[in-house]
């Protein structure tokens, strides 16, 4: 696999790979990535892995319950390993896959837990991957683990169909809002130098309340998820390394602005992603 990996690059430099360890121990993940100094001196001259212990750690911080050592807490110390990865900036993240429970199976079909997940994976400094069917919700409980069902055909084209994911034209209530929430967050992504390039920051969860900074020149980009039920209000001068002090940020999913000044309080569970721009 190197040798042919070494010979696609060597032929296309801006070509990119992706090679599948799944493994959720960040070391093992790490030693298939090309630049890596392993001990036993190979180089895989793969670009890119897949990032199975973050995709594990997302899924295991939104859905578990909050504890010194369970939920959020999760992502945070999962991030924090990225110091063991030669390059972590193009790993590629995801949520779910054809070999696994759609995440809004693994959600137990809370919608704003399915949202944090899929909004987190797309502000983190990774390459986001989404598998079809995912922006909609698409979901295998009636039988878990079962492939056919996982690798269901997409809504739409196809004779029978009931809904049109294409159109929107059936979908219920979530489904339209889980699409709409895709492509928004995704078309502000992909014009952001802060997600695509910036500096990460990220602070140790708290009161079950997770907040992460990207930030690039003059712009930041800040991805909160909330997991409280009932309103709960942000203490924000524990970011006052930030520098946003009475700055306005805009809501990038609502368009509201908001003044970062003392605290934020927010009316239920949910991902909040702000930005200065």
């Amino acid at each position: 696999m190197s040798k042919w990996a070494g010979a696609i690059m060597k032929e296309y430099p801006n070509f990119n790979i992706v090679g599948e360890e799944w493994s959720y121990n960040p070391m093992i993940v790490n030693y298939w990535q090309q630049g890596k100094h392993n001990f036993d001196g190979y180089q895989s001259n793969l670009p890119t892995v897949m990032d199975f212990p973050m995709q594990k750690a997302i899924g295991d911080g939104i859905r578990e319950k909050e504890t010194w050592d369970t939920g959020l807490t999760k992502i945070y110390q999962g991030l924090a390993n990225d110091f063991a990865y030669f390059n972590p900036n193009n790993i590629m993240i995801f949520i779910d896959n054809h070999d696994m429970d759609r995440v809004f199976t693994q959600m137990d079909h809370n919608v704003a837990y399915t949202q944090m997940a899929i909004g987190l994976s797309f502000v983190l400094p990774r390459i986001p991957q989404m598998y079809y069917g995912t922006e909609v919700l698409f979901e295998n409980t009636a039988q878990k683990g079962e492939h056919g069902l996982i690798r269901s055909d997409f809504w739409g084209g196809w004779k029978g169909d009931k809904k049109n994911a294409f159109t929107q034209e059936n979908l219920s209530k979530d489904e339209k809002a889980m699409q709409n929430f895709v492509k928004t967050v995704l078309n502000y992504r992909k014009n952001s130098k802060a997600i695509q390039q910036g500096k990460t920051v990220h602070f140790a969860p708290q009161n079950g309340v997770y907040v992460l900074f990207r930030t690039y020149e003059d712009e930041t980009v800040v991805c909160i998820l909330n997991k409280n039920e009932k309103p709960y209000t942000l203490d924000l001068q524990r970011f006052e390394e930030m520098r946003l002090n009475n700055k306005t940020l805009c809501n990038i999913i609502t368009n509201e602005e908001v003044t970062w000044n003392k605290q934020l309080t927010f009316d239920k569970a949910g991902i909040y992603i702000f930005t200065t721009k």
